[in-house]
């Protein structure tokens, strides 16, 4: 039995990765604020963990983090009722995509020829599974 994929579930999949990117791009900017605050990274913090968890939970960007990823999380699991694998998944690669692209022009961090050759390889997958999803002559 073929499955067809409606456009709905395309909104929700693009719903759950914006989540997923909004949390992610706060995550990274509230642990910064952690490491400023307390002058110490994640190697020394984890030894910590009083201190860690205190320091999660009294920063703003990292709870919005946490709450944004939840939120996708369960857009996922609505996407997931109704959308294959094969078809959904790649999806998710946006984020990688997209934070990258964050970094580099909102970080202003330098970004390697081979992070964009992935790149290029991630969007030629997503276009040949779609492409597959909504071709006839696909099995």
């Amino acid at each position: 039995m073929e499955e067809t994929v409606r456009p709905m579930s395309y909104l929700l999949i693009i719903i759950s990765v914006g989540l997923a990117i909004g949390g992610q791009i706060c995550l990274r900017r509230g642990m910064g604020e952690v490491r400023d605050r307390t002058g110490h990274g994640a190697g020394e913090l984890i030894k910590m963990p009083v201190t860690f968890l205190k320091e999660i939970a009294t920063t703003w960007m990292v709870v919005l983090g946490l709450v944004l990823f939840v939120a996708s999380a369960l857009f996922w699991l609505i996407v997931l009722t109704d959308v294959p694998l094969g078809v959904a998944y790649p999806f998710v690669s946006l984020t990688y995509i997209v934070v990258m692209l964050y970094d580099r022009f909102f970080e202003g961090r330098e970004i390697m020829s081979l992070n964009w050759l992935g790149v290029a390889a991630i969007v030629a997958g997503i276009i040949l599974i779609n492409w597959g999803q909504w071709s006839k002559t696909s099995p």
